[in-house]
C-alpha cells in the first residue's frame, strides 16, 4: 500500500473510531449527550471525506497532471 492510501486509511479509521467511541461513551453514560453529538457531528463529515478519498486513491498509477484545454 502506498503512502497516500495509508494516510487516507488512517484518517478513515480515526474518524470511525471517534464516532464509535462517542457512541459507546454515551451509552455507558460517561459523557453528556451534547459532547457525543459534537464529536459525531465533527467526525461524520471527516469520515465521508476520507471515504471518498480512499475510494478515489488509485493504486499503482500516478495521477495525470492537468494540462488545460
Amino acid at each position: 500500500m502506498d503512502m497516500k492510501r495509508t494516510t487516507i486509511t488512517y484518517g478513515l479509521a480515526a474518524s470511525a473510531l471517534v464516532i464509535v467511541a462517542a457512541w459507546a461513551a454515551l451509552a455507558a453514560s460517561l459523557i453528556p449527550l451534547w459532547a457525543a453529538e459534537t464529536a459525531m457531528v465533527i467526525a461524520f463529515p471527516v469520515l465521508v471525506l476520507f471515504l471518498g478519498l480512499w475510494w478515489r486513491a488509485p493504486g499503482g498509477e500516478e495521477d495525470i497532471p492537468f494540462i488545460g484545454y
